[in-house]
């Protein structure tokens, strides 16, 4: 399901609810996805969502300098409800995770172009194999000579 059938989903199902002030950040959401078409960049769903969450983001730095907050716990919900629509953003332990097994699998690959690891040439068994590295199950081998 693409972003733009979702908002349109999500905002049928606010107004069924009641809920005013989820269903205006939605409409907001939705005229920005589709006005795309009129922008000369022609930026994706997620962009528009994105821009407009950044746009909220500025203006709560604003309200919260000049104290009022009624209006800016208003923006911290819409805030909320637009940043649901967006990818969610790795933790720092994903990244880490990451960052390992990318690691790994650069030293295997470069370990067994040089014909250190001649069993795992089959294709599908290095992934295997690093996986069982990251996961701590296999200890890495050491290079023959």
């Amino acid at each position: 399901m693409d972003l733009r059938q979702r908002l349109t989903d999500d905002m049928k199902a606010a107004m069924k609810s009641g809920d005013k002030d989820r269903l205006s950040v939605i409409r907001m959401l939705l005229s920005d996805v589709q006005n795309i078409d009129l922008d000369p960049k022609k930026p994706t769903a997620e962009q528009a969502v994105s821009a407009y969450a950044k746009k909220l983001r500025k203006s709560l730095e604003e309200y919260e300098k000049l104290g009022k907050t009624a209006e800016v716990d208003k923006l911290k919900y819409e805030i909320g409800v637009a940043e649901g629509y967006l990818p969610k953003k790795a933790s720092t332990e994903d990244t880490a995770k990451l960052e390992a097994l990318r690691t790994a699998a650069a030293t295997g690959t470069a370990a067994i172009e040089a014909g250190a690891y001649t069993e795992f040439r089959e294709p599908g068994t290095l992934e295997t194999y690093l996986s069982e590295i990251s996961d701590g199950i296999v200890e890495p081998r050491k290079r023959r000579r």
